[in-house]
């Protein structure tokens, strides 16, 4: 089963990211992009960071699924999108 983004996001202003579900062979991973990596990396501004989420949506979820696949889990399992990612 290939790996899938459903079409669903959250902005978390206590952490300072779009947090967004992957789905893999029954397995679902919490992912997020951090602020900083939707300004540094997406030329977010500050305005409102779901919407350059949304404009960014494919290659921001290629990011994701490429450090799935390398396995860069943090130590809670999720996958975090940082700056330069």
């Amino acid at each position: 089963m290939p790996l899938t983004f459903p079409h669903v996001q959250a902005w978390d202003a206590a952490k300072q990211v779009v947090a967004f579900p992957a789905d893999n062979e029954k397995v679902k991973t919490r992912c997020a992009i951090s602020w900083e990596a939707l300004q540094d990396d997406y030329g977010c501004g500050q305005s409102d960071p779901q919407t350059y989420f949304q404009q960014n949506r494919a290659a921001i979820e290629a990011t994701a699924a490429e450090l799935i696949r390398r396995k860069r889990y943090e130590a809670d399992g999720s996958i975090m999108i940082r700056s330069g990612d």
